[in-house]
């Protein structure tokens, strides 16, 4: 049975320990969240009996709080102490693996240091080959003035038999210089190889701060502790493959994967991998309220209540009222974590294969499973905005898990279309996903009259006639339902009246609970043009301003 970290009035005392054991802890677990991950590793050692240390290397920037400590029945732990800089050699804190690695660094720095030295000898004929060369064609009959012919045929034999042969020797050199550098430059891309696989590994660099644990033995024998940290720098992500085969029975196919990350320093070797929905970072303690006080004061003056609490959309809305003050524009919303939107709801998945990933080394992507639901795909179009309508599918989650928000990869009939983002799907809950463009399907939009004292978006008449028309051409082969989205303007301010119309009327109305979002379910055949006419009619008190953009 495990016990968690208690600290005991003994284990407190003055009392030397009888033996430090400086361990390497290497990680033998993981669980990862969105953002974050529990770090396990376990510390095996055989204690003698009475009170020791145990130091296990130790990075403490990168945790959240003190680690926390199992050990067995039999084994008390105490105090716990980061030593900062206790080893002045990284070395000393190697892993077995690292330890190996960083042989394989020094043997081939050896290897290429011979051959270092074998590319100056060979440099160093050459240049001596070169200089020989230099020497004999320096040579000429003036000192054998006065010899028969004989001697100076001999001579000039010797020099030509000479030259022939340094210039051998000289060539000889270069071929063996050029094959000792070639040998050389491959053992230079081995130190190399071999540095990034110690690099991958990261092994501890500079001082080495260490985590010295107290341990109290009730008897000698074999002790396996854990030491679970929360650290910040890893995470995961869903990533999704959606394929929509079409016809009278649709279906989706979904393969979900994960992409995870970290970079706490330190290499996963060889690890089990728990993914977790949970958000170890979400806030635990309720807000505390403040008090919430009311006060008047005289208009336009300033004073204690200048600054204040509610938020400004409240002023921007009044102002806009008024007619002095346009709608404000927002900053655009900080990207939502998947964590943040779960609302408690937490799965995890343990991943079947022990996993490896280095610290900041890149993304680790793994199959996690797949599904086929049955769908129902339909035509959508927004006329204002786009060109063309694009194909829809509506499918149900009908597994017992939500799918997480991730992008997805989405194809056709398996042609591939891009890349979009799934958003939160609950179990039990509907998707919608857009399966990319349909070209046949052609838009149009189109600003009629525009009748006002000063033509414009932006004028002080007090009314205005606007007539808007949009269609959908069908250029295929067969009749298509187009879902038609077209946004009708609204007021909610009493001395603003609009009053919309259109031919034909829309199917639906604040669709999606959008205000004044309407929707014309267009049946369109081959070749055909379906259009539709707006008009507004808007009418406001003399002296105030119209913000509005057909």
């Amino acid at each position: 049975m495990l016990r968690s970290l208690a600290l005991s009035a003994a284990l407190l005392s003055s009392a030397a320990y009888a033996e430090d054991f400086q361990l390497v802890a290497p990680v033998s677990s993981v669980t990862v969240y969105p953002q974050g991950a529990t770090v396990t590793r376990v510390i095996a050692a055989d204690l003698p009996q009475g009170k020791h240390r145990i130091l296990v290397p130790y990075q403490a920037g990168s945790s959240d709080g003190p680690p926390r400590v199992n050990a067995p029945d039999g084994f008390a732990i105490g105090a716990m102490e980061v030593l900062n800089d206790f080893l002045s050699d990284p070395k000393a804190a190697y892993s077995p693996e690292q330890t190996a690695a960083f042989e394989r660094v020094e043997a081939a720095k050896d290897a290429l240091q011979a051959l270092e030295d074998v590319v100056v000898r060979g440099q160093a004929s050459v240049e001596a080959q070169n200089a020989k060369n230099a020497y004999l064609r320096t040579l000429t009959g003036a000192a054998l003035t006065g010899a028969d012919a004989d001697a100076m045929r001999a001579a000039s034999n010797m020099v030509a038999e000479e030259l022939e042969k340094a210039w051998r020797d000289q060539y000889a050199a270069a071929v063996a210089l050029r094959a000792d550098e070639k040998a050389r430059d491959e053992a230079r891309k081995v130190v190399q190889q071999a540095e990034q696989d110690l690099n991958r590994l990261a092994p501890p660099s500079g001082a080495v701060t260490m985590l010295a644990l107290t341990v109290e033995a009730a008897v000698a024998g074999t002790v396996e502790m854990t030491l679970d940290s929360l650290i910040y720098n890893a995470g995961w992500r869903a990533d999704y493959d959606l394929n929509l085969t079409r016809g009278d029975d649709a279906r989706v196919a979904m393969e979900r994967k994960v992409v995870m990350q970290q970079s706490s320093g330190e290499l996963w070797s060889d690890v089990n991998l728990t993914l977790s929905t949970a958000n170890p970072f979400a806030q635990v303690d309720p807000t505390k309220p403040y008090p919430s006080q009311a006060f008047i004061q005289a208009k336009g003056k300033a004073g204690y209540g200048s600054v204040r609490t509610a938020a400004p959309q409240a002023d921007y809305a009044e102002l806009s009222r008024a007619g002095g003050l346009a709608e404000p524009i927002m900053e655009e919303a900080v990207p939502v974590t998947a964590a943040a939107v779960i609302d408690g709801l937490s799965v995890t998945y343990e991943y079947p294969q022990p996993v490896n990933l280095a610290s900041g080394g890149g993304e680790l992507i793994l199959a996690l499973d797949d599904f086929t639901f049955d769908a129902r795909e339909f035509n959508r179009a927004a006329p204002r905005f786009d060109k063309t309508a694009f194909l829809m599918a509506e499918f149900t989650n009908s597994t017992q898990e939500p799918f997480l928000p991730g992008q997805m990869s989405v194809s056709r009939d398996g042609v591939f279309v891009g890349r979009s983002a799934l958003p939160l799907v609950p179990a039990g809950d509907k998707a919608e996903v857009s399966f990319g463009t349909l070209e046949g399907l052609r838009l149009d939009y189109k600003l009629l009259d525009n009748d006002t004292g000063d033509r414009g978006f932006l004028t002080s008449s007090s009314t205005r006639v606007q007539q808007m028309e949009f269609s959908v051409e069908n250029l295929l082969a067969t009749t298509e339902q187009v879902q038609t989205i077209f946004a009708l303007p609204y007021a909610e301010q009493e001395d603003l009246s609009i009053t919309t119309s259109s031919r034909p009327s829309p199917d639906e109305t604040d669709f999606e609970q959008k205000r004044g979002v309407s929707v014309w379910n267009l049946d369109v055949g081959p070749g055909e043009t379906k259009t539709v006419r707006v008009n507004v009619d808007m009418d406001w008190p003399e002296g105030q301003q119209l913000f509005w953009q057909p």
